[in-house]
């Protein structure tokens, strides 16, 4: 079965460089993702760390979409608690109403930084971590325009033709089922977390209400993904992002990819050495040969073609090598 292939783009930073340069590499990479026939694009969200280069995914997606005809381009995710749900569905029917069709609207609960980031973007007030469904019901009512609810407040631009798809990110069971309650596509990111996953997304998919926002569910997987000639070369390929992922696991601000050999010297012989290779486990690591197979085992698992990939290498050559050989074997 062809899959619906996305990419999940972090605009990694790689060690030696800067963000303007992972940024021009993500309009690349767009640019190539279209040609290559990848179903969509989706744009993460971080703040005040040295390892990512966007930290506004909206806007990113909207430069994306200016260039490109036919991809689906959207956020993975916009971090809802940092934002007004009115200040959100203004901009989202923007990109709607430029784009019809074509903008996703993926928000997260996650916070998209550590604190003194997250602080900043809310002028130093305590963030209410407490209202993140209650945002997402306003989104909702904001972009279907049932003004009565805000003393006929528009969202503009108004008289949208066609609602944007809008996509609940993440990795448990209370994500799964408030997608599921409100009608909205669910992003289960697998590399963070594929334990009891099947169980999170077959909730969805059996609970999903069909008179909400839309009638149907939409589920998307997201796995981290290392394709090389060689499974050795694969692997260390891999290490920069796994390194990543362990220091996220650590709350520790996420460095700018590194080489193998450097992450090697970080944590062989330390007491990050066995969580450090769990992680590295947790990526699919495969040959062009083999990739196709493997993830046509992830969409078997999770009963889903909609499979979105993440890779960050030091090496933005191997980075785009992986995303090649998993799109030529998808057929």
């Amino acid at each position: 079965m062809k899959l619906k292939l996305g990419i999940l783009d972090q605009s990694p930073v790689v060690m030696g460089d800067d963000a303007a340069s992972a940024l021009t590499n993500s309009i690349n990479l767009a640019l190539f993702a279209e040609e290559a026939g990848y179903y969509s694009l989706m744009y993460a969200e971080h703040h005040g760390v040295e390892a990512y280069g966007s930290s506004s995914p909206e806007l990113l997606a909207a430069v994306v979409l200016s260039k490109t005809k036919t991809i689906q381009v959207g956020t993975a995710g916009i971090m809802m608690r940092n934002y007004s749900a009115y200040k959100i569905a203004e901009w989202t029917k923007f990109l709607g109403t430029l784009y019809p069709e074509r903008f996703i609207l993926g928000l997260g609960k996650a916070p998209g930084g550590l604190k003194d980031a997250i602080m900043a973007l809310n002028s130093h007030k305590p963030v209410v971590l407490s209202n993140m469904e209650t945002k997402l019901e306003e989104i909702i009512h904001h972009i279907k325009e049932e003004n009565e609810l805000y003393g006929g407040l528009i969202a503009q631009p108004a008289h949208l033709k066609d609602l944007p798809q809008i996509v609940w990110l993440g990795s448990g069971m209370t994500s799964a089922r408030e997608a599921a309650k409100h009608g909205v596509g669910y992003s289960f990111a697998a590399f963070m977390n594929n334990e009891n996953g099947v169980e999170y997304t077959q909730t969805y998919l059996r609970e999903f209400d069909t008179n909400q926002y839309t009638s149907s569910p939409s589920l998307q997987v997201a796995v981290a993904v290392s394709v090389a000639d060689h499974i050795e070369t694969a692997r260390h390929n891999a290490y920069g992002m796994a390194y990543q992922f362990l220091q996220s696991r650590q709350l520790v601000s996420p460095e700018a990819v590194l080489p193998a050999e450097i992450v090697e010297q970080r944590v062989l012989g330390t007491d990050s050495e066995e969580e450090f290779f769990t992680i590295l486990d947790r990526i699919i690591i495969e040959t062009p040969q083999s990739v196709s197979r493997r993830l046509q085992q992830v969409s078997e698992k999770y009963n889903t073609d909609n499979v979105l990939i993440l890779c960050n290498m030091h090496r933005e050559e191997n980075r785009i090598n992986t995303y090649k050989s998993i799109i030529k074997n998808n057929k």
